[in-house]
């Protein structure tokens, strides 16, 4: 196709070029051949790889979702010989790793905070000191845990995790306050003047009238005023879906003439477009992942997002600072950066567990602003295109039982969204 469209713009429409759209028009009768005859065989592997890809087990279950992956390749490569009997074992191994992957992505993602919180509690002997707040936190974790094994609907296990870090924080909150009260680092009575100015505050953002004689009145008018404001919200809501739905169908009904309009356009620009899209971004892409050795980091791909993977960008213990050895490091990321213009950034600072959760997020968050503010100094991007975050201990890659785990568990990671994509 690329022959024949420079041998029709240098005004060459021989019979060579004629014969080069012929052999287009082959390859990609044999291609649609055998698509259509294996894509049966790979498509529960499909389905399972895009819910796995909507959990983001790209990321939270990386190493799950590198091994289905690789399976799914295989699959593909046998179904290009025409070997359906193995692709079709290799489709079903890649979709019992997909689905794995998801299980435990959907497992960080809606209960991963509450996980934590329930250490923590744990730590502070909220077991004992609030045993009520702990086991209700305990049972929304249980009921997460059992619908995501269950693969249920989103929103079950994010209500349960959500639940779950409600309850133990509570628990926690609690056994702090027992201590402090132990400890006499503060009253009872000082705990109840300060539950009464909360409530105090709360009755004047709902706009009514607070009883301090009786903290049960007040609180009833609040909740009142709250459900009046919840019933008059859904009206809205019904009224607004309403309107939605007459919008959509007239913008459904633009769009089907428009699209019956550009039919024949489309499917001869859109296959070429693409063919030449894919094959630019294949051949950056190779060269991105040469750029860097095992020891500096790895480069990963997935959707319009592309990861580099930095365990070669170290810091000295406990600090911020870049040390001018890693500068030929970051060269190489502002080669990538530069390879990929246009790209969003966002530079993610992970640690290790050694150490408190607070004080890894803080210093994960410096480490991200020195290297965002390094490449802002040296590659002509916008730094409204750089975000920095710092994600502490949250998004382990390995064991943190082992020294080898926590290095790499100790990076910067440095997210680009293609644009384009």
């Amino acid at each position: 196709m690329e022959d024949a469209t420079r041998r029709l713009a240098d005004g060459r429409r021989d019979a060579r070029f004629e014969e080069l759209l012929g052999e287009t028009e082959r390859w990609l009768e044999a291609a649609e051949r055998i698509g259509s005859a294996g894509r049966p065989h790979v498509l529960a592997a499909l389905a399972a790889r895009e819910e796995a890809r909507t959990s983001e087990a790209e990321t939270r279950a990386a190493e799950g979702w590198a091994r289905a992956e690789a399976e799914l390749e295989g699959a593909g490569r046998r179904l290009e010989r025409e070997d359906l009997e193995d692709a079709t074992a290799r489709g079903d191994r890649a979709t019992l790793l997909y689905r794995r992957a998801t299980r435990s992505a959907r497992r960080d993602q809606f209960l991963g905070a509450a996980i934590q919180a329930r250490a923590a509690a744990m730590n502070a002997g909220a077991s004992e000191l609030a045993p009520s707040a702990f086991a209700a936190g305990e049972a929304q974790l249980a009921s997460g845990e059992a619908d995501i094994a269950d693969n249920a609907a989103t929103d079950g296990p994010a209500r349960a995790g959500e639940a779950a870090l409600a309850a133990f924080s509570r628990a926690h909150h609690i056994a702090a306050l027992f201590d402090s009260v132990r400890r006499r680092e503060v009253s009872v009575e000082r705990l109840i003047d300060e539950h009464e100015a909360d409530l105090a505050r709360l009755a004047e953002a709902a706009d009514v009238e607070a009883l301090h004689s009786n903290p049960g009145e007040t609180t009833a008018r609040i909740a009142g005023e709250i459900s009046r404001l919840r019933a008059d919200n859904e009206r809205l809501g019904i009224e607004l879906a309403g309107e939605r739905a007459r919008a959509s169908e007239f913008d459904t009904r633009v769009a089907t003439l428009e699209a019956r309009l550009s039919e024949f356009e489309r499917r001869f620009t859109g296959a070429r477009d693409e063919l030449l899209a894919v094959r630019e971004r294949e051949a950056r892409l190779r060269e991105v992942q040469g750029l860097f050795t095992p020891a500096e980091g790895e480069v990963l791909l997935s959707g319009d997002r592309l990861v580099l993977r930095l365990f070669g960008l170290t810091f000295e213990p406990s600090r911020a600072e870049i040390d001018e050895a890693l500068y030929p490091l970051l060269t190489k990321v502002q080669r990538v950066i530069t390879t990929f213009p246009g790209a969003t950034l966002r530079i993610e600072g992970h640690t290790d567990s050694q150490g408190g959760t607070r004080g890894n997020q803080s210093l994960s968050q410096r480490r991200a602003i020195a290297v965002r503010e390094h490449l802002l100094a040296r590659v002509p991007i916008p730094s409204s295109r750089v975000e920095a975050t710092g994600l502490g201990e949250e998004r382990p890659i390995a064991s943190n039982e082992t020294e080898d785990g926590r290095a790499r568990n100790r990076r910067i990671e440095i997210v680009l969204t293609l644009p384009g994509s």
